[in-house]
């Protein structure tokens, strides 16, 4: 029976990074049946999971371990969409799109699933690495698809639509934005994995012991995790987003400033991996393939002009947002429920504003408008209590595992933050639940010095 039960969870486990690796190829699951798909079979997954503990005895709440606290803020997000859909305010419900918001609790329920299943089954290093390389391989497939079709410029149909191919790489995706934010994710994976990877090399003698040395990297299998990174950046600067770019650059900055300053163990990796990013991505791989047409598009954008090239302004840009605010505002303890904002935001954008607005391309306003600042604090509150986790195991002396798989999740973070500020990744379902599944990793890693702490006691 044993055997059998744990049979059950690596199958489990197996059909959890499929899914991860199918959640983008349907246009990112941004679309019912997909995310009915997605959501059916995590769920279904979980369900043998849980039904597989019970039988053996477990405790559900054992095996979560602390991640038990950012999922139930994930859960709790969920009952509080579900309770928008009932009619409590004066026999109406909250929400002003029903079918919208069973839309959008049924992906949150996805997401708070996917999330339970990386606490339950990734209990090894093994698994952990399979599950950040299986992000990294999602990542590097949806790259050379992006990279082909681009350089094809081909129509095609693709799940019965039709597309053009334009100046702008976006993959299975259908927005070149979202192509960059899912690719931000699968580099930040990546990095971690480069970095769980490499050892506190000492000082090399000779040169012959250092030729040598560089050799092996060369025919080692961080080198193929290296040239992946290379292949997921050249995608990122061919989406050409702004912000999207931005983001991960200021975030490899940033993260790595900050991991190297925490961490003696990880200075000197993560000094050259983000060394070589800079100087080999971004100076020599990125100019071959145009990254001063995104230095372009930036500098369009940094002024108010005359839609230069058909750019918006920055002024231009936050327009939307701040206009969908007062949504936020209007209601700002319940919002006008989930999925509801193309429904409102008509009464509240200006009569000079023109077009359908399905999304507030600003994942904070948004959220706050759809689910009130109680959602969007149950929201920031998992993710913070994730930066906490994050911030204990970057002091890590030991575990090279914990110190790298933190730091990509960090500079995962730190991304998606900066880019949610003029998008909308959070409302595309494969880069909400790649990053949900991110967020869960670091809660699967055990702090080495609490284990030598409770040793000592005992």
């Amino acid at each position: 029976m044993a055997a059998w039960l744990e049979r059950v969870e690596g199958w489990a486990f197996v059909a959890l990074l499929g899914v991860l690796a199918w959640a983008p190829v349907p246009l990112a699951s941004n679309r019912t049946w997909a995310l009915g798909f997605l959501a059916l079979t995590l769920l279904g997954v979980l369900g043998l999971v849980v039904l597989a503990a019970a039988v053996r005895g477990d405790s559900l709440l054992e095996r979560l371990g602390a991640g038990k606290w950012p999922l139930g803020c994930v859960v709790l997000f969920g009952l509080w969409i579900a309770g928008q859909r009932l009619p409590l305010m004066g026999n109406t419900p909250i929400s002003a799109e029903l079918f919208n918001s069973l839309q959008y609790l049924l992906a949150t329920m996805a997401y708070a699933a996917a999330f339970a299943l990386v606490l339950l089954l990734v209990n090894t290093e093994r698994r952990v690495m399979w599950l950040a390389g299986t992000i990294v391989g999602a990542g590097v497939f949806q790259a050379l698809l992006a990279i082909g079709l681009f350089a094809s410029r081909a129509e095609h149909i693709y799940l019965f639509m039709h597309y053009q191919q334009g100046s702008r790489a976006m993959g299975t995706f259908a927005n070149f934005d979202h192509l960059a934010g899912y690719m931000q994710l699968c580099i930040a994976a990546g990095v971690g994995v480069m970095l769980a990877r490499m050892g506190s090399s000492g000082a090399v003698p000779n040169r012959r012991q250092r030729l040598v040395a560089v050799l092996k990297f060369m025919l080692s299998g961080k080198m193929l995790v290296r040239l992946m990174l290379v292949v997921m950046v050249i995608t990122l600067v061919l989406t050409r987003s702004r912000m999207g770019n931005v983001a991960f650059f200021s975030s490899l900055l940033l993260v790595g400033g900050l991991g190297m300053l925490n961490n003696p163990r990880l200075r000197k990796s993560a000094f050259w991996l983000v060394l070589s990013l800079v100087v080999v991505d971004v100076v020599i791989v990125g100019q071959w393939v145009g990254l001063d047409r995104v230095v372009q598009r930036l500098q369009n954008t940094a002024v108010e002009t005359e839609h230069a090239q058909g750019e918006e302004s920055l002024e231009q840009r936050a327009e939307t947002p701040r206009q969908a605010l007062g949504m936020a505002l209007e209601r700002p303890l319940t919002g006008f429920g989930a999925g509801s904002f193309y429904t409102v935001f008509p009464r509240f954008k200006s009569a000079d504003k023109e077009g359908y607005w399905d999304h507030a391309h600003n994942d904070y306003v948004q959220i706050a408008a759809e689910t009130g600042f109680v959602g969007l604090g149950l929201l920031a509150a998992a993710v913070l209590l994730t930066i906490g986790r994050i911030a204990r195991l970057w002091s890590e002396r030991e575990s090279r595992l914990n110190r790298g798989v933190a730091f990509g999740v960090a500079m995962a973070i730190c991304c998606l933050l900066i880019h949610s500020w003029v998008d909308f990744n959070l409302q595309i379902p494969a880069n909400a639940l790649t990053f949900c599944v991110l967020l869960a990793l670091v809660w699967v890693l055990v702090p080495r010095r609490a284990d030598k702490n409770q040793r000592s006691s005992a």
